[in-house]
Order: structure tokens, then sequence, then C-alpha cells
């Protein structure tokens, strides 16, 4: 792996606007699977080439969140919205740029106006999601054969990671976003992936708030793993603990990666 190093600065918050964000941030080249395996169960996300971990100095509330998938219970909700969505097909392959994808992408932002990001162009649009892909995989979603939606993620042998899923809904009774969760663990499920990563939770933010719906699920704190949400719903971990500190650097100026 070649890694790049950034020197990272504060900026505005993509989730609260009273707060600052900082990551910590690399440019990663030539990841292999043990390494992109290791860089998600400590907490780190992806957009092509560019791989990041929250480093915030006074908001803690980014906490990465996965489900072992053979443990996942679907709810009564969502086998609602597997039922809503009875007559979507789903179509898996290599992620492969579209304008009409860009399109619908846009629009999809608007709809998600709280959730923001930096991928505002087409260029960094497709460099975020088509360019630099060794593991990626794509979940395309069609009604009469007519693009509603799409899924992007990485797949390895142990490891499931959600990147970012925008789609358009023809009717009020559809739930597509989460229709779209539950075929992913299932499909992670069925090729016997052990984890499925989430991205991050975040309690009071009503757009990531619902990751931790998926149960029985576990988040990253004090850099292990523990049992978060079991299958009833119930919480496992006092709200005021449910902070991730992230104090150090999980990329060092070496040759490799130290696995452990």
């Amino acid at each position: 792996m070649l890694a790049h190093f950034i020197d990272s600065r504060s900026f505005q918050c993509g989730y609260f606007k009273d707060r600052k964000s900082l990551f910590e941030e690399y440019l990663l080249e030539d990841v292999s699977e043990v390494e992109f395996e290791y860089l998600l169960a400590h907490g780190m996300r992806h957009f092509g080439d560019y791989f990041f971990r929250p480093r915030c100095q006074n908001c803690y509330q980014c906490i990465p969140i996965r489900i072992r998938t053979n443990e996942f219970k679907p709810t009564r909700n969502q086998k609602r919205a597997l039922n809503s969505c009875k007559d979507i097909e789903v179509r898996i392959g290599d992620p492969r740029y579209t304008e009409e994808k860009f399109e619908l992408y846009l629009d999809h932002k608007e709809r998600f106006s709280p959730l923001q990001d930096d991928v505002e162009d087409k260029q960094n649009f497709r460099l975020s999601f088509y360019v630099n892909t060794p593991f990626g995989i794509e979940f395309e979603y069609y009604l009469d054969g007519k693009l509603l939606g799409v899924a992007l993620a990485d797949i390895t042998s142990k490891s499931f990671s959600a990147i970012y899923t925008f789609y358009k809904i023809p009717n009020n009774k559809m739930s597509l976003g989460t229709f779209s969760v539950v075929k992913q663990i299932e499909y992670a499920l069925q090729n016997q992936i052990k984890y499925f990563y989430l991205g991050y939770y975040i309690a009071d933010n009503a757009s990531l708030v619902y990751k931790a719906r998926f149960r029985p699920n576990e988040v990253y704190l004090d850099q292990e793993w523990r049992p978060f949400r079991n299958a009833e719903g119930d919480f496992l971990i006092p709200e005021d603990k449910v902070q991730w500190k992230n104090f150090d650097q999980l990329v060092k100026a070496t040759s490799h990666i130290e696995l452990t």
C-alpha cells in the first residue's frame, strides 16, 4: 500500500451547523484486501482513493457501526419495506458510471438537503464512486425498466461496506432506502460475508440515526467493537457513553501497516 499523508484542517461540519469537523485522512493506493479489511475494522471510510476517520476535538458523535450478518434479524418495518418494493428488480454488478446516475444523485441530494457531502459536481462524483474501486460493487434498482436507485459498496471475502445510496421514490408507500440496505445484507449473508459495515451512526442526526435500526449491531468504541443494540431493540450501552474519541493515527509512515 502506498500512502500519501494529508495535512488535515478543520472545516464546517456537514451534520451540525454549530460545529467544526476534523478528519484523519489519507490518499491510499494499491490497498490489498487484508489492508482494506483492517482499515474498515478500525473505523475508516473512503471515497475512491480518499480515506478518512473523524478526529474532531469537541464532538465524538460519529460512531462506526456494523452488523454480523449471520445474526441479523429484520424488524417488522424492514419486512414491510421489502414487501413495498416487491416489484423492484435488483441488478448487481461492478460500479458503472452513467449520466443518468449522476442526475439521479443530484435529485436525491435536493430531497435530503440536510445531508451534506463534498461531492458537488460530475468529476467529483465519478472520482468518489466510479474510479479506482478494486473492491467495488453496485446495486441498481429498476421499476418497469426505469432506474430508481443505486447503492454503491465495497466487498471482500470477510467484509461488506455500504458507501452511498441515492434514489427517487415513485410513491410514498415504497421504502426504497430500507429495502436497499436489507437487500445488501441479504447479499452479504448469501455470500458468507461476516461483517456488514454501515458507516457512521450519529444519534442526534436524523439522516444517520436509522442505522441502529438494523440489528443486532455493534459499535467501535475505545478501539474495540462492542454490542450496541440487540435484536429486540434494547440499547446495551448508555447514551452518554456512546462516544468515539479518535486520537490515534491508523496509517503510519512506514512501508506497511502493522496488522493487529
